[in-house]
């Protein structure tokens, strides 16, 4: 059953203190892990085609390191660069990390997305398998620059982690992150984060100096 409190205007929007409260201790208690590995369902929805795809992937954290796995696809970041390669094509990009890179697919950036540049509403409360969950949107404070109009947190009330995050694409592409196993303070070798010719064999793009 879902409690929304949810009439609002972006004119009128500004930063729930509700909300604020719950991102906080979210944020504390997210950077207070060592390390984080998630297990999530990544789905596509197309609703002007009525389509809908979805796929397994596997995100890694350790500081301002990370490393996400999906789709055939492998992207992550020593702290200084940032690794894209598509396995089928045996590709390799290589850019510069965007310290405003509020995509939802920078897991750096997935528990403190909300810090900068957002306003934010408490929807209310859910409960689905008698576990609670808080609902707080987010809505860019420079929409006009954005490709979403706003994403939608589900947070588990008790253990006060983000169990689902949701894009809503101003194009009708709406995509969503359910985390499915949630694991902390695990042991990760540095060259998980590190990119090796070796293991990524193909044509590389470097796009750092561009």
């Amino acid at each position: 059953m879902l409690i929304f409190s949810e009439i609002y205007s972006q004119e009128t929007l500004a930063k729930d203190p509700k909300a604020t409260e719950i991102l906080d201790k979210v944020s504390k208690k997210t950077k207070s892990f060592e390390t984080i590995r998630i297990k999530f369902s990544y789905t596509l929805e197309n609703t002007k085609a009525n389509a809908k795809e979805t796929y397994t992937g596997y995100a890694f954290l350790k500081g301002n390191k990370y490393k996400l796995i999906l789709a055939g696809t492998d992207i992550f970041t020593d702290g200084k660069n940032l690794y894209s390669y598509l396995k089928d094509a045996q590709e390799m990009t290589i850019t510069l990390p965007k310290e405003d890179d509020d995509n939802i697919f920078n897991p750096a950036k997935l528990f403190t997305v909300y810090e900068k540049g957002f306003k934010y509403q408490y929807l209310g409360e859910e409960t689905e398998n008698s576990k609670k969950f808080e609902i707080i949107d987010l809505f860019p404070e420079q929409v006009k620059k954005k490709n979403y109009s706003r994403i939608r947190l589900k947070i588990d009330a008790k253990e006060l982690i983000i169990s689902s995050i949701k894009s809503f694409g101003k194009d009708g592409n709406h995509y969503t992150i359910d985390v499915t196993e949630f694991k902390t303070n695990l042991k990760m070798p540095e060259n998980l984060f590190e990119y090796d010719s070796a293991k990524y064999p193909g044509e590389v793009i470097d796009l750092r100096n561009e």
